[in-house]
């Protein structure tokens, strides 16, 4: 049974992603657009002009006065002034412009998504406009509009100030700016995710995993979901919960779901082996006309790990769910 809930809930979020992208306000019923552009109608509110300026200091307005459509998450003046003193820069002028290009990008997703859009989806990832690690790769985006709208756990829609309308797209104001995400940005905020993130601060306190999955990586993490962890935890009449297995290993574990290098999807091939933080390889199968796009046989000879959702960018890696917990080969 619980093999099926897993199934579900990779085809929800597969197929939620790709109703995402075809999502528009722009339909018959909707109201009409008007004639400015999100650039134009910046640059008309006051409490976008922190933005403004930072449009006209990396040569974005061209790119967001084009056709798209795009939605564009508007950081305030007053969450741009956080984020200049957060980081000890005076003003947008100091921030070095390569850096505030991608920053601006990753505020931007390359279709357009309303708030009923949001609501509807709840809990997703969007691709954003910034550049992820490897060439082609862009970075996702995190949101969970089950109690307003957040994204990527730091900056959520103002009140008042979502589904502004452009002729190319659609704004929404945020309060906070969203920095560029890591993985560990990503498996603390997905509730995907509650189990895995528990084995990797709490259950393994000997091992900073958010120290090392924040660094420049880049890494490919193969996250089990939480009913994986359950399973884990059935498997053995003595463990109740995460804080019950030796920590030692627990943290070989962990360390055998993570593998150097952005290893997207696209590159999976039959029998690829990637060799883990841990030191045991994992190989990669694919599926033909199956439900899930591979499955990997771990270092404990296990054939039967699925992987569902993939591709979950950030700055410092790739993630990809999967449905069981992996073990090394525990003779060596």
């Amino acid at each position: 049974m619980k093999k099926y809930l897993m199934l579900f809930r990779f085809l929800s979020l597969v197929l939620v992603l790709v109703t995402a992208s075809s999502c528009s306000s722009d339909d018959n019923d909707g109201p009409p657009r008007p004639a400015e552009n999100i650039v134009d109608l910046a640059a008309a509110t006051a409490d976008l002009s922190t933005l403004v300026e930072a449009l006209q200091r990396t040569n974005l307005t061209d790119d967001l006065e084009a056709s798209g459509p795009f939605t564009v998450l508007a950081p305030s003046n007053a969450a741009f002034a956080t984020f200049l003193g957060q980081n000890n820069f005076t003003s947008i002028q100091d921030v070095p412009v390569d850096v505030l290009t991608q920053i601006l990008l990753n505020h931007v997703i390359g279709t357009e998504l309303n708030s009923r859009d949001l609501t509807v989806l709840q809990r997703n990832y969007a691709a954003t406009l910034a550049s992820g690690p490897s060439t082609g790769s862009f970075l996702s985006l995190y949101f969970d509009a089950t109690d307003g709208i957040e994204f990527n756990g730091v900056s959520s829609v103002v009140n008042g100030g979502g589904d502004i309308l452009a002729s190319n797209g659609t704004i929404h104001i945020v309060d906070a700016v969203i920095d560029l995400p890591t993985v560990v940005t990503f498996v603390g905020e997905d509730f995907n995710f509650e189990q895995l993130t528990t084995a990797l601060t709490t259950a393994t306190p000997g091992t900073d995993f958010a120290a090392i999955l924040s660094g420049d990586g880049p890494f490919t993490v193969f996250a089990p979901v939480d009913q994986a962890f359950d399973e884990l935890l059935d498997s053995n009449p003595d463990w109740s919960s995460l804080s019950d297995i030796d920590e030692s290993l627990l943290t070989a574990v962990l360390q055998h779901h993570v593998a150097p290098g952005n290893n997207r999807s696209s590159g999976f091939s039959e029998g690829l082996n990637l060799t883990t933080l841990e030191g045991d390889d994992i190989t990669i199968s694919l599926q033909v006309n199956a439900p899930f796009l591979a499955s990997i046989t771990d270092g404990a000879g296990n054939d039967d790990v699925n992987v569902g959702f993939v591709d979950i960018q950030a700055s410092n890696g790739v993630i990809h769910l999967i449905d069981q917990v992996m073990l090394p080969d525990t003779d060596n």
